[in-house]
């Protein structure tokens, strides 16, 4: 009986272990109760935005809830365009997308709008584990001039597309997109983010987010078979 209930406690303790919450920020800054810290990304290749913050083919991050998280950028399939992930130097800003041209004097930029600014572009956010996305923190393009409040409210929107789903469509909310927070909370290793379709468009930057480590499939179903096992001795013992 006891090495039954040690199982059990034993699986219990591991999910609650790995069932780790953690915030990561793509920006400096303090919203709506939300505290967010830049973890500068690894670039995947050299960085060609240097002047403005970094940018590159992939940026990389090490996160302890979700493994490695590698972003990548997409554009339209403009002839001899290349489409980088592009993390700003500023506060109150985050990642989005640049475009340009790779010449032999360097990297000339032909997007020079680094949010998230068209319907072509999009950020694809992959971790090396299963995570549950449940908190969004978003910044407006023009976050120098605007109310940051102001900019993004409910009648705008972004959308989401997990694991190669369908892309759904979510609003910025009253808070201004600071912080967004999912009545659902969304689960997969790969997280595309784009600009609204229904809801009226506008350029942002993806300031942070906040991911909770889920489970594999064997850890829960170690956890189920310990309180199985639990409960088949409580019966004998009632019994």
């Amino acid at each position: 009986m006891h090495s039954l209930i040690r199982s059990s406690l034993a699986a219990a303790a591991l999910i609650a272990a790995t069932a780790h919450a953690e915030t990561i920020g793509f920006t400096n800054t303090t919203v709506g109760g939300v505290a967010l810290t830049a973890a500068t990304g690894t670039p995947g290749s050299t960085n060609l935005c240097s002047s403005s913050g970094v940018c590159a083919t992939s940026l990389s991050y090490n996160t302890t809830a979700g493994g490695l998280l590698t972003v990548t950028a997409k554009d339209s399939p403009d002839f001899d365009t290349l489409a980088l992930v592009h993390q700003s130097k500023l506060n109150n800003a985050g990642l989005g997308v640049v475009t340009g041209y790779m010449k032999s004097s360097g990297f000339d930029i032909v997007d020079g709008n680094y949010s998230l600014s068209q319907p072509k572009e999009t950020l694809t956010l992959s971790f090396q584990h299963t995570v549950a996305l449940s908190q969004l923190v978003f910044f407006p393009d023009d976050r120098l001039s605007l109310s940051l409040t102001r900019e993004l409210d409910d009648f705008d929107g972004f959308t989401v597309s997990v694991d190669g789903r369908a892309a759904v469509e979510y609003s910025f909310g009253r808070n201004g997109g600071q912080p967004v927070t999912l009545s659902t909370p969304l689960i997969g290793n790969t997280f595309t983010f784009g600009y609204a379709v229904k809801k009226s468009p506008e350029d942002y930057y993806l300031a942070g987010l906040k991911v909770t480590a889920v489970p594999e499939a064997s850890t829960l179903a170690m956890m189920g078979l310990g309180l199985a096992g639990v409960a088949a001795v409580a019966r004998r013992r009632r019994a």
